[in-house]
C-alpha cells in the first residue's frame, strides 16, 4: 500500500507541475517511441524482449530533447503472444517505471497486475529535477517481456496506441523535461515479431538436424507422419536420404 501511495503521489504531483505552464506553439519538437523487436525471428514457448527506445527528432534545443513522464498503451494479438511483465535491465534510471494496478488504472486498461486481454497502460516517471535526456540515437525506456503461444504466418505486431478508450479514455503522451505540460510525442513504430521458418528434415523442432531425428523417421518407417519428407504418404528410403542430405543443418539457437 506504501509503494502504491508514493507512486501515484509522486505521478500527481509531477503532472500537476507539468501543466503549470503548457505552451502547444512548440509542438513540433518530437520524441518518436519505437518498439524494438528481436532481430532473429523466434521460436513457438521462447519467452522475448521487446524494448521501448525514445528518440529525439526536435528543431529547439530548448524542448523536445527531455522527457519526465511517458505514458504508453500497448496493443498486441493475445492469442499469439502472453504479455509477462516488464524489466527495466539496461533502460534509463527512472523513479519508476510501472504498469498502474488495476485499482490505480482509471482508464480500466489494465485489467490485472499483468494484463492479458492484449493491451495495457505503461508509465515511465522520471525522477524530480532530473528529465531524461533523449538524443537522437534514442535510450531504452523499458523492455516489454512476452510469451510466444502459437506458430503462426508472417508477422504479429506489438504496437502503440494513440488512445484507447475502455472506462476512461487512456492517451499516449511524452511530457517533455523543459516546458511545463508540453506534450512532445512524434511517431509510434511498431515492433514486428515472426517465427523462424522450419528447418527441412527437423523432426523433433530443435532447429537441428541429427540422430533424434533419424531415430523418428526410423520410427515411422513404413507408416505416416512428419518423417514423410517427400510428401508421398509412406516413410522410407526416400525420406531417409531427404533427411541425411539436411544432416546438421541449423539456423537459429534457441
Amino acid at each position: 500500500m506504501t509503494t502504491q501511495y508514493t507512486v501515484t503521489s509522486a505521478r500527481c504531483l509531477a503532472l500537476a507541475c507539468a501543466l503549470l505552464a503548457a505552451n502547444s506553439t512548440l509542438a513540433d519538437n518530437q520524441i518518436n517511441l519505437s518498439l524494438i523487436a528481436p532481430s532473429q525471428p523466434i521460436l513457438v514457448g521462447q519467452t522475448i524482449d521487446v524494448k521501448m527506445r525514445a528518440t529525439s527528432v526536435s528543431t529547439d534545443q530548448l524542448v523536445g530533447n527531455t522527457f519526465v513522464i511517458i505514458d504508453s498503451i500497448i496493443k498486441w494479438d493475445p492469442s499469439r503472444l502472453e504479455f509477462m511483465g516488464i524489466s527495466t535491465a539496461g533502460s534509463v534510471p527512472l523513479l519508476n517505471s510501472y504498469l498502474p494496478s488495476p485499482a490505480a488504472d482509471y482508464t480500466g486498461v489494465n485489467e490485472v497486475a499483468i494484463p492479458k486481454d492484449g493491451d495495457a497502460f505503461y508509465t515511465a516517471l522520471a525522477n524530480f529535477g532530473a528529465p531524461i535526456t533523449v538524443s537522437a540515437s534514442g535510450v531504452q525506456v523499458t523492455t516489454f517481456r512476452f510469451k510466444v503461444l502459437t506458430n503462426f504466418v508472417g508477422s504479429t505486431p506489438v504496437e502503440i496506441v494513440p488512445t484507447l478508450t475502455i472506462r476512461a479514455r487512456a492517451d499516449s503522451v511524452v511530457y517533455d523535461g523543459q516546458v511545463p505540460g508540453l506534450d512532445v510525442i512524434g511517431d509510434l513504430a511498431p515492433a514486428l515479431i515472426s517465427i523462424a521458418p522450419p528447418v527441412f528434415g527437423d523432426l523433433d523442432g530443435d532447429r537441428l538436424v541429427n540422430g533424434r531425428d533419424l531415430a523418428m523417421l526410423l520410427g515411422q518407417w513404413g507408416g505416416s507422419g512428419n518423417a514423410d519428407l517427400s510428401g508421398n504418404g509412406v516413410v522410407g528410403g526416400d525420406d531417409l536420404a531427404y533427411l541425411l542430405g539436411a544432416w546438421t543443418v541449423s539456423t537459429f539457437d534457441s
